[in-house]
């Protein structure tokens, strides 16, 4: 009788031993499922960091504006060439492309532009849809001093590429104004008299709003045809950067 009993414990201790083993292993299993997932820390120095390097003049410092980019424009908003002295931006930026056939739009401009002739000038630029008619200053590309309150033709952008930029408090506001007030237009006409007096009819073809940085390298580039860009600062603290992107229609 005492072998029995010997024996029915020597068969119940192991078989309890399995079933506290088995309850902790299922403990441990939903504890770690019940955990909240780790947050991902912040790096509070790598964004800052990469946006706050200068890529152009940077005119920030005196275009604190209060309007953030509008979201209005299609899908993706994407500026200028200012970027020593903004601030960093440390949000995702809303990215808006705005874009259409070049081709039509050459059309469309020469059936209403008014004629080149009926302006004269060197160095000079109107935009009549926003009543902008300014000469034009030269911003060397060696100029480390920022932007005072003239429009510029910037000398680092490259062939093909009338890049003009200003203050959006100032030289530039009717600019921003458009862009933040949705009045911004596909085949809206620039006309621009160069150094020699020759006068050409631009027309608007698409617009980004982008940080300051080396990413927005493709404003100031090199273009396949005859082509100009307008920069000003938009978004609160003038974070951003409004960049215009024309084709000539003439």
């Amino acid at each position: 009788m005492a072998s029995h009993s010997r024996l029915n414990r020597r068969l119940v201790l192991p078989f309890a031993l399995a079933l506290v083993l088995a309850g902790e292993v299922t403990g441990l299993a939903l504890a770690v499922r019940l955990q909240p997932p780790p947050t991902a820390a912040a790096s509070p120095g790598s964004t800052a960091s990469a946006l706050s390097r200068s890529v152009a003049p940077d005119q920030g410092a005196r275009d604190a504006t209060t309007s953030p980019p509008r979201s209005a424009e299609p899908a993706i908003r994407t500026v200028s060439a200012y970027g020593a002295l903004a601030r960093p931006v440390v949000v995702a930026i809303p990215k808006v492309t705005t874009s259409i056939k070049t081709s039509s739009v050459a059309k469309s401009s020469q059936a209403k532009a008014p004629a080149a002739s009926a302006y004269r000038g060197r160095n000079h630029v109107w935009i009549p849809t926003l009543g902008i008619n300014r000469s034009i200053s030269s911003f060397a590309c060696t100029r480390s001093r920022p932007p005072d309150n003239y429009l510029y033709r910037w000398g680092c952008a490259g062939t093909n590429n009338v890049y003009l930029l200003g203050h959006a408090f100032s030289v530039f506001k009717p600019l921003h104004d458009a862009y933040v007030g949705g009045r911004l237009k596909k085949g809206m006409k620039v006309f621009y008299a160069d150094g020699s007096g020759r006068v050409r009819t631009y027309a608007v073809i698409w617009w980004k709003v982008t940080p300051p940085t080396t990413s927005a390298s493709w404003a100031w580039a090199a273009q396949s045809r005859p082509s100009m860009t307008l920069q000003t600062c938009v978004g609160a603290n003038s974070a951003y950067r409004l960049m215009v992107r024309l084709v000539a229609v003439n």
